[in-house]
């Protein structure tokens, strides 16, 4: 990798660690680990989650409510909450600086 680029890429890294959704984010998930399980729960709604969005079920709207009425409950909790949001903003970031990269390299796929 070119140098420049190599620098340019450290500087991100050290942006996006210095970034309140960073701060935020590992706040979250200090929480959730502290709780005994409640990692390996999160692992399992946001797996479960996954498949179901990546399905193409023809009854994708039944699968979502049977899936949504499973964790209701879960979901109440504000730690889970607290933590999928500040997870959800750090995806959000990171598509976006995954886009812009994307967007000047046309990759034959």
């Amino acid at each position: 990798m070119d140098d420049t680029i190599r620098e340019k890429l450290n500087e991100l890294v050290e942006a996006i660690q210095k970034s309140s959704e960073f701060d935020n984010f590992q706040a979250a998930e200090r929480q959730v680990r502290s709780i005994p399980g409640l990692p390996d729960k999160i692992r399992e709604f946001c797996w479960k989650n996954y498949k179901i969005q990546n399905s193409e079920a023809e009854d994708l709207c039944e699968q979502m409510e049977k899936f949504e009425a499973e964790y209701e409950e879960f979901r109440k909790n504000p730690v889970v909450e607290q933590y999928l949001e500040h997870e959800l903003r750090m995806c959000r970031m990171l598509q976006e600086i995954n886009g812009k990269v994307m967007d000047i390299v046309e990759l034959v796929i």
